[in-house]
């Protein structure tokens, strides 16, 4: 019975869906805090430019 147990793998699947889910997790993490600083910078240099615009 001992044998048996240590050699079913039917929880080994969830484990792995577990990581990979995880894992990307935590690259959309990585890409939404690049984009968001990316996007954050690109508005404050449009909103300074549209302060400082001079129209004729």
């Amino acid at each position: 019975m001992l044998k048996a147990f240590l050699r079913d793998e039917t929880g080994a699947e969830l484990a792995e869906y577990a990581v990979a889910v995880a894992l990307l997790v935590a690259i959309g993490l990585v890409v939404y805090r690049t984009l968001g600083t990316a996007v954050n910078t690109s508005n404050s240099v449009s909103g300074s430019k549209m302060q400082t615009a001079t129209f004729p």
